[in-house]
């Protein structure tokens, strides 16, 4: 059996605990909110409960005012 850290080249001792895309434990303050909103910048909102807890932080904090047309 070879160790998985031989097979992809990485050190799994390293790896984040959870996948980044996940949502947060802990709510986002409106800093680390903003931050969020840009790493997942390529992720769909409706895709990612990281992109969208963050998006929900910044709309609680008055800091993002949805699109009205766009509402479900």
């Amino acid at each position: 059996m070879v160790p998985e850290d031989v097979v992809t080249g990485f050190q799994s001792s390293i790896w984040p605990h959870g996948w980044p895309h996940e949502a947060p434990e802990q709510p986002l303050s409106v800093s680390e909110a903003h931050r969020t909103m840009q790493r997942h910048r390529g992720c769909l909102r409706e895709e990612c409960p990281r992109k969208q807890a963050a998006y929900q932080t910044l709309v609680e904090a008055g800091r993002i005012r949805p699109d009205s047309s766009r509402a479900p």
